[in-house]
């Protein structure tokens, strides 16, 4: 039997945000531990989401109680595919009902995948039920499975059908909060969705941070994108920026801008030496795994960048007017590497860095040149990396 006035706990734990704050696969393992706890005999839950992201589109948080808890995710393509809209997963979100199997004679579907999956491991029923958003769309489900004999009954059916609206709440706070941060991410980057996520949001707010700056641009880019069409030019531009977020990435950088056919990156660092030369060390590997990326004729057109590298101080933060901001990076620093990456093209440098740079970077090749930069006052002694 099912103890329905603990079931009004769990329900309220639900509503209340699942106090205190969890990740939601904690929340999941959680609230598979209270059904136990009141009666509904639950082997499996499972929370399914679609989510907005250029890759993921789809993240199934399961618990079963034999494996404990894990998570899925699915790409693009498969939720395109008939592979998803025909599954009773796919089926449960775009019809918007509740599916039931018992796994008897009397059960709607007798062969699937999804079945078989369930009567390998030992199940005898499983229940899906939609996840209703606040405005009335399903982007999810919630799938209860046991290895009860039997399967679920009436009773039990009632408390999990008591408990997927306040499910539904849980998953689309996760879902929002994630589809906010991935979305912000995609468009500014990582750490500044952060920053704007916790409420960096008004004209002026930011921080002077240490930080090494490289700037790159594709080389021959004007000349090409004059004689290309603009599906071709569109691949290589694709194919420059994929690279170069990448190898960024790896070395704990982060794209601030695109710059038409270039691109404004930033390696934070602290004020400290041994810092700094891991981030001039990520900069220069950076700048070396893009090339070797570019260079690869199987994966587009072999491409090749021209890059400026410089440390010191910025302004990161937001500049533009009271309704339409932009969170980047400014200052002196900023600008000479700009500078820096003008000369290379006029000198037809591959890669270029300042002296600052050249101080702290390990183990480089350099050649001094005397440039006269506008906005700047002195000359500036810039060099040539080999």
């Amino acid at each position: 039997m099912v103890d329905h006035s603990k079931l009004a706990s769990t329900i309220s734990w639900l509503i209340a945000g699942a106090q205190p704050p969890k990740s939601i696969d904690q929340i999941v393992e959680e609230c598979a531990t209270r059904l136990l706890d009141v009666g509904v005999p639950v082997d499996a839950l499972i929370v399914n989401g679609l989510f907005i992201h250029p890759q993921i589109r789809g993240i199934r948080t399961r618990w079963t109680s034999t494996k404990g808890l894990r998570q899925e995710t699915y790409n693009r393509d498969y939720f395109d595919s008939n592979s998803f809209t025909k599954s009773a997963i796919g089926v449960c979100i775009t019809t918007k009902r509740a599916i039931h199997y018992h796994f008897d004679a009397n059960d709607p579907e007798t062969t699937s995948d999804y079945r078989q999956e369930f009567l390998n491991a030992g199940f005898t029923g499983v229940l899906l039920l939609p996840l209703f958003n606040f405005d009335g769309t399903v982007t999810g489900c919630v799938e209860f499975g046991t290895k009860k004999d039997g399967g679920f009954d009436g009773d039990q059916i009632t408390a999990l059908r008591r408990i997927q609206s306040p499910i539904a709440r849980m998953k689309e706070y996760f879902t929002e909060r994630f589809d906010k941060q991935i979305t912000l991410a995609t468009y500014v980057g990582e750490e500044t969705s952060k920053k704007v996520l916790n409420g960096k949001i008004v004209l002026g707010d930011g921080e002077t941070i240490s930080a090494v700056i490289m700037f790159a641009d594709i080389t021959g880019f004007t000349a090409l994108s004059n004689t290309s069409r603009s599906e071709d030019v569109l691949k290589v531009l694709n194919h420059f920026y994929g690279a170069i977020d990448a190898a960024v990435s790896r070395n704990n950088g982060e794209i601030l801008k695109f710059l038409g056919d270039g691109v404004l990156v930033i390696f934070p660092t602290p004020d400290d030496l041994t810092a700094q030369e891991a981030a001039a060390s990520g900069a220069i590997d950076s700048v070396a795994q893009a090339r070797k990326e570019l260079a690869q004729d199987d994966a587009g057109p072999a491409l090749e960048f021209r890059a400026s590298l410089h440390i010191g101080e910025v302004f990161f933060g937001n500049i533009g007017s009271g309704n339409r901001l932009d969170f980047t990076a400014i200052g002196p620093s900023v600008n000479l590497a700009s500078r820096m990456l003008d000369e290379a093209s006029k000198r037809g440098a591959q890669t270029v860095c300042s002296n600052a740079f050249r101080q702290i970077a390990l183990g480089i090749t350099t050649h001094p040149v005397t440039c006269d930069f506008k906005g700047f006052d002195d000359p500036v002694e810039i060099y040539l990396m080999d």
